[in-house]
């Protein structure tokens, strides 16, 4: 199916050319322009172009950035922390004048992140015991947001973009999250755990095996059902004719990202 929507635009910009505005006229060049008055008898003619893009992006979060806050234990004897990776699929509506892009997008964003062990490092009292375990049950997330662009022209088929925006995204699923066992008799402790006789003063990677789920993170409110998204984006445009474009794209979208979108232009 992915190979469709690559070759869609290229299929387009072979038909014969319509009389839609260019990205490359100057009437569209220079935002300062008014719309064209048309002749008798035909429509009057836009002074801003529009996209529909089917987008892809990966996203990381680097190790270095989790270190100082997450122990990686990467020796053997304890679980090594999991990676955070993402994918998202997506399809944007982009409003596009001479310099100027507003774009609108709908994705879908898949975690990779695989169930495991995440260790606060505690600055000055690590202890390597108190970790949760975490894994991921059917968890997702539906991202709509907006970003501005400005677009600097190269020539008649290049241009770069920056710009930032900002979004909203919504939880599916759920983390379900084992901490590590609490003595019951010990006041001092946070004797949270749901099943408290179970893997008494045991770590939570090896409650994870015996013992019931202590948190149901977004369900119980340790997690927000709607996360916000801050996107700061650097691209590069390919203008194919007057009816398809593609964007190769980098950034944050709170995680660094690369990406991809491919469409037409009307």
């Amino acid at each position: 199916m992915l190979p469709f929507f690559f070759a869609a635009p290229l299929a387009l910009a072979n038909t014969p050319a319509v009389a839609l505005p260019s990205a490359l006229t100057p009437a569209v060049r220079n935002a300062d322009d008014a719309v064209e008055t048309s002749t008798a008898g035909e429509a009057p003619k836009r002074s801003y172009l529009m996209e529909v893009n089917f987008r892809g992006r990966y996203m990381t979060v680097p190790n270095g950035i989790l270190d100082p806050f997450v122990s990686p234990h990467t020796d053997d004897e304890y679980p090594a922390r999991p990676d955070i990776n993402a994918y998202t699929l997506g399809l944007e509506f982009v409003v596009k004048e001479a310099t100027a892009n507003g774009i609108f997008y709908v994705e879908y964003l898949n975690p990779m992140i695989e169930e495991g062990y995440w260790d606060d490092a505690d600055r000055g009292s690590e202890d390597p015991l108190d970790g949760s375990w975490v894994e991921p049950v059917n968890f997702a997330v539906i991202t709509v947001g907006a970003d501005y662009a400005y677009e600097l022209h190269a020539n008649n088929w290049l241009s770069f973009m920056f710009g930032a925006g900002l979004g909203a995204g919504f939880v599916l699923g759920d983390l379900y999250e084992w901490q590590a066992g609490e003595d019951p008799a010990n006041p001092e402790g946070n004797n949270d755990n749901q099943d408290s006789s179970c893997g008494v003063l045991e770590p939570a990677y090896d409650r994870v095996e015996a013992c019931p789920h202590d948190t149901e993170l977004v369900a119980d409110g340790d997690m927000p059902p709607v996360l916000p998204f801050i996107d700061i984006n650097l691209g590069v445009r390919f203008s194919i004719s007057n009816r398809a474009a593609i964007r190769l794209e980098g950034g944050l979208h709170n995680m660094f990202y690369g990406g991809a979108a491919v469409g037409v232009v009307f």
